[in-house]
């Protein structure tokens, strides 16, 4: 495999791993705002209920009650721990595109320095092509 190939195929790779962190990212917004919304209408659950039971409640309604927090606290437990599986394969994911780009970027520097190296060659080739050019001309 050329150099030119490896880095073509690790800047692909980093570009990858790229869209799988903003893929990761947008869908933890998504959860985190849907966690929001879970709060709020379980704060709004319990302040109505907190208001009805200032006046009594049947023992039916309470279990009503009971069972309509149950179920919004489970939600929100559930929203919970995916937006922290989420965050975890967040920081995952963002570890891989610092592994990456590093790798990149060593290559980038790799390519660069054989670069230099046979621009130096070639100069000294240059080089010695006009001295010889040169030594010719002044023995005729």
């Amino acid at each position: 495999m050329t150099l030119d190939v490896l880095r073509r195929y690790r800047a692909q790779l980093e570009e990858v791993v790229r869209m799988d962190l903003f893929r990761l990212r947008r869908e933890l917004q998504d959860i985190e705002a849907r966690a929001r919304l879970i709060e709020e209408r379980m704060r709004l659950t319990t302040d109505a209920y907190l208001a009805k039971a200032g006046q009594g409640v049947a023992l039916e309604e309470f279990l009503v009650w009971q069972s309509t927090m149950t179920a919004e606290m489970s939600r929100s437990e559930a929203a919970k721990q995916v937006e922290g599986q989420l965050r975890e394969a967040c920081d995952q994911k963002q570890s891989e595109l610092r592994e990456a780009m590093q790798d990149r970027r060593t290559l980038e520097r790799l390519a660069e320095r054989m670069r230099q190296q046979r621009r130096l060659v070639q100069n000294r080739v240059d080089q010695m092509e006009m001295d010889e050019a040169a030594r010719r001309s002044t023995m005729m």
